[in-house]
C-alpha cells in the first residue's frame, strides 16, 4: 500500500488572528467616526480615510472568516498530491506540478505551487505567466504541525520540485545569530543540511539511467 501523509490548517490559530484583525478594524472604525465627529480632533480630516481602511480591514477578515468553513487539507504520497481547497478535491500527479515553493514572507514563510502548461485548480484563480499557473496555498506557520516538518514532509516525496532554500537559510541564519548571542558554540544547521542531503539524493535518483 501506499504511504501517505497528510497536512492539515491549524483552523483554530487562524480563526483566532482574523477575529483579531477584525476587532482591530472595528476600533478604527469608531475611532474614526469619533474624530470626524470633533472638528478638534487632531485626525480630524484623515477620519474618512481611516474610517474606509477599517471598513476594509472588517470586510477582509469576515470574507477570512468564512473562508474558513471549508477544510484544508494536503495529502502527499509518491504519485502525486491531493488538495482539498475551498471545498473542492483536486489529484494532482507529480508530473503536473512544476514546483512547489517556500517564498519567505517576512519571518515566515508561504507554500506556493506552479502547475505544468495548461493545468489549473478548480475553483481557484491565479495569474498565467507562459501557460503557468501559480497558487498559493497557505502560509507555513498555519500548519498544524510546525514549519520544519512541513518542509520535510513536502520534501520526502516532491524531491527536487520543492524549493525551500532562501526560506531555510533565512531560519538558519536566525537560530545561528541566537546561538551566538547566548554564547553557545556555532553549528551547522540540522534542518537547512536535512533539506540540502535530501535534494542532492533526489537529484541523484533523477540522474541514475534506467
Amino acid at each position: 500500500m501506499t504511504r501517505r501523509e497528510r497536512l492539515f490548517r491549524n483552523t483554530a490559530k487562524v480563526r483566532r488572528r482574523r477575529i483579531t484583525y477584525g476587532v482591530f478594524g472595528a476600533f478604527v472604525v469608531c475611532a474614526a467616526s469619533a474624530a470626524a465627529a470633533n472638528p478638534g480632533h487632531r485626525f480630524h480630516n484623515m477620519a474618512p480615510l481611516y474610517g474606509v481602511v477599517g471598513v476594509v480591514i472588517v470586510v477582509l477578515s469576515l470574507v477570512g472568516l468564512l473562508a474558513l468553513l471549508w477544510s484544508f487539507q494536503i495529502e502527499v504520497d509518491a504519485d502525486g498530491l491531493t488538495l482539498r481547497l475551498r471545498g473542492r478535491t483536486t489529484r494532482l500527479a507529480w508530473e503536473a506540478v512544476e514546483s512547489l515553493a517556500v517564498v519567505k514572507t517576512g519571518e515566515s514563510g508561504l507554500l506556493e505551487i506552479r502547475l505544468v502548461p495548461g493545468v489549473r485548480l478548480p475553483g481557484r484563480s491565479a495569474p498565467e505567466h507562459d501557460g503557468r499557473r501559480r497558487y498559493s496555498l497557505l502560509a507555513l506557520d498555519d500548519f498544524t504541525v510546525d514549519a520544519d516538518e512541513v518542509i520535510t514532509v513536502l520534501s520526502r516525496y516532491a524531491g527536487g520540485r520543492l524549493d525551500a532554500l532562501e526560506y531555510l537559510q533565512h531560519q538558519a541564519a536566525r537560530r545561528t545569530v541566537a546561538r551566538y548571542l547566548r554564547g553557545e558554540a556555532i553549528e551547522v544547521d540540522p534542518q537547512l543540511a536535512a533539506y540540502l542531503a535530501r535534494q542532492r539524493r533526489s537529484a541523484n535518483e533523477e540522474t541514475i539511467p534506467l
